[in-house]
């Protein structure tokens, strides 16, 4: 039952309810309470002992792995589930509920808009980073892209690929294509998060024209990566989309309302966490403080959890909530002036980001889904899509992609398929992705026609060697932290792009994608430049135009203390018995793909741990 803590404290027959909502507030009242010195007059609880005052699980971010959470473990009516989230619902939200909408969402509410710091690689450009506020987090937001990728890495034992398959088909709701028969065979169809192929209706023709290209330049095709083995190709993605033709979020998926109406779950939306209570003895956590203002007159309440305190605030968000509550590198708290209770170097080093550079063309008329950032061009589709959730607004915009190794790709930009040499990575470190608009700066700077049609094709690397940190600059988790993910700090993350840059040049050459593509339209170089640019103007190109491509991972990482892991493999926290991490920051390396489906499926197996550890508890008891 989503609620926000004035709703909680204030709750009457006439109070706002999100849809679907009749049960009363009693289970949260009796199980939140004021922080001690707080003035906040909506504090009145219940009375009752202690144990009526304590949650089994208090989940800290409503995001992608939390909502799998909140729901998996309230499956168990024995257990007290309480989630909390910093945003709304996704499901108030047009613009994340329709598949092609999503950039709409960026830099508004929705949104917790962080940048990074000035990074030396790319012209000391601070980088914009779109996140997930809302229940859902970026799964609420992301562009959809089914893809599941190796996870690598050293220490994570039992999080390999065999451990996690079970829970990626577990996760899947795959609806299967007759016009793809070859998709599914392996795939998950009974799970609740959604997955189908966007449709023909959905297609734009220039996407169709970049995978028939693919093969022209030796790269294969591919109808579906998410295997175990043949990960490399070019194709059409699959998207996490439903059967009305509707964004399957996490939050959708995993929270209807005959989830978020159980008794013993509560969800607390625009809801912040503000610290970790620790034990005087500094060795477990017994609550969290909760707040919906930065003013402190406004008040704080106190959750309090028996078992344990679980962190899915995200790559940014959980490192940062730790280093506020006096959990990490001593140094890089002191510096922000947080007393350190819990020394864990690992905390917030290791962030690892996909970063790609485009390459944007100007198309033949009509050809390019430009008109989508018009309110009135859109309209009729608009229409069409409420009310029979089919055409183009129910596409992911980013419906193609090709995967495959940049030790493959020739200086001419062709590709040849080699066998991997030993110690070379054999899966897929490079991804060429498109999208049938301009999308540069997230399509926030606009084109240079802003009547014309236009092709991004953008080179990403997929394994960045180059790493970096998030750490907090104060001791609020209101204040940002200081992001760094070091972009192309390493080489060798240079030579990937600039592989994936020569092999979108030779594409754009190559028939039939070239008969749509008139000129390059890059604001770094004109189209004679790029023709024949040498590496040395593609780098410079990257350099003035490269971002993010919404993956940062590791800032929290599975892995050995002394080799620089924060948690273990069951996800606790060094230092702490009952603080455990669950999303993205706990990938020991990236993955070769998007990793949102790779989120989901720890989220599911940590589940599983969870009620594995409570069952063993009970037994213990008897």
């Amino acid at each position: 039952m989503p609620l926000s803590l004035p709703q909680l404290f204030s709750f009457s027959a006439s109070a706002p309810r999100y849809a679907g909502i009749s049960t009363p507030s009693t289970f949260c009242d009796r199980f939140v309470e004021p922080e001690k010195g707080s003035s906040d007059a909506r504090g009145t609880l219940g009375e009752g002992g202690e144990g009526e005052k304590v949650f089994d699980y208090v989940i800290c971010g409503g995001g992608t792995a939390g909502c799998v959470l909140a729901s998996r473990l309230s499956e168990d009516p024995t257990l007290r589930i309480l989630l909390i989230e910093a945003g709304e619902s996704d499901q108030k939200l047009l613009f994340s509920r329709i598949p092609a909408g999503w950039p709409n969402l960026f830099k508004t509410p929705a949104d917790y808009a962080p940048h990074t710091i000035p990074q030396p690689a790319l012209h000391n450009r601070a980088l914009y980073q779109p996140r997930g506020k809302m229940l859902g987090g970026c799964s609420a937001m992301n562009a959809q892209a089914d893809g599941k990728g190796q996870w690598e890495g050293k220490g994570a034992t039992g999080w390999g690929w065999t451990n996690l398959e079970p829970y990626f088909r577990k996760a899947e709701g795959f609806v299967p294509d007759a016009s793809q028969p070859e998709i599914g065979s392996d795939r998950g169809t009974e799970g609740v998060w959604k997955s189908r192929h966007p449709g023909e209706a959905a297609t734009n023709e220039i996407t169709k024209a970049f995978v028939e290209t693919g093969p022209k330049v030796g790269v294969p095709h591919n109808a579906d990566l998410n295997r175990a083995t043949n990960t490399s190709g070019i194709t059409r993605f699959q998207a996490h989309i439903d059967s009305r033709g509707q964004r399957s979020s996490t939050s959708a998926a995993y929270l209807p309302s005959s989830v978020y109406t159980r008794p013993n779950l509560c969800i607390l939306t625009r809801t912040t966490v503000e610290r970790l209570v620790l034990s005087t003895d500094g060795e477990k956590c017994v609550g969290v403080v909760l707040a919906q203002d930065k003013d402190p007159k406004k008040g704080r309440f106190v959750a309090r959890a028996s078992r344990d305190v679980i962190l899915s605030l995200g790559s940014f968000g959980t490192p940062q909530l730790l280093q506020c509550s006096g959990i990490g590198s001593r140094a890089t708290l002191e510096k922000a002036g947080v007393e350190c209770k819990v020394e864990n170097d690992g905390v917030g080093e290791g962030l690892k980001d996909h970063v790609l550079a485009g390459v944007f063309f100007e198309t033949t008329k009509g050809s390019s889904w430009e008109w989508v950032k018009d309110p009135v061009k859109t309209l009729p589709s608009l229409i069409r899509w409420l009310t029979t959730g089919t055409g183009p607004l129910s596409s992911n915009m980013a419906e193609a992609a090709a995967f495959l190794r940049s030790s493959d790709v020739s200086p001419a930009g062709d590709v040849v398929v080699k066998r991997a040499k030993e110690g070379e990575r054999s899966g897929a470190d490079l991804e060429i992705i498109t999208a049938p608009v301009w999308y540069l700066n997230h399509t926030l700077t606009p084109p240079p026609n802003t009547s014309g049609d236009y092709f991004t094709m953008a080179s990403t690397v997929l394994h960045p060697h180059s790493s970096g940190s998030v750490r907090i600059g104060s001791g609020s988790v209101w204040d940002m932290p200081l992001i760094d993910p070091g972009y192309l700090k390493d080489s060798r993350d240079v030579e990937v792009l600039l592989a994936g840059l020569r092999l979108i040049r030779r594409m754009s050459n190559t028939a039939p994608l070239s008969s749509y593509l008139l000129k390059p339209a890059s604001p770094s170089m004109t189209p004679e430049e790029f023709a024949n640019a040498t590496d040395e103007q593609l780098l410079e190109h990257a350099r003035e135009t490269a971002e993010t491509i919404y993956h940062p991972m590791g800032s929290c990482k599975i892995g050995p203390r002394e080799e620089g892991g924060a948690i273990d493999p069951s996800l606790r926290v060094y230092g702490l018995s009952n603080v455990r991490v669950c999303d993205a920051s706990v990938f020991p390396d990236t993955v070769s793909g998007h990793p949102v489906a790779a989120v989901i499926a720890v989220a599911e197996k940590f589940a599983d741990m969870l009620k594995a550890e409570v069952l063993e508890s009970k037994g213990a008891r008897l």
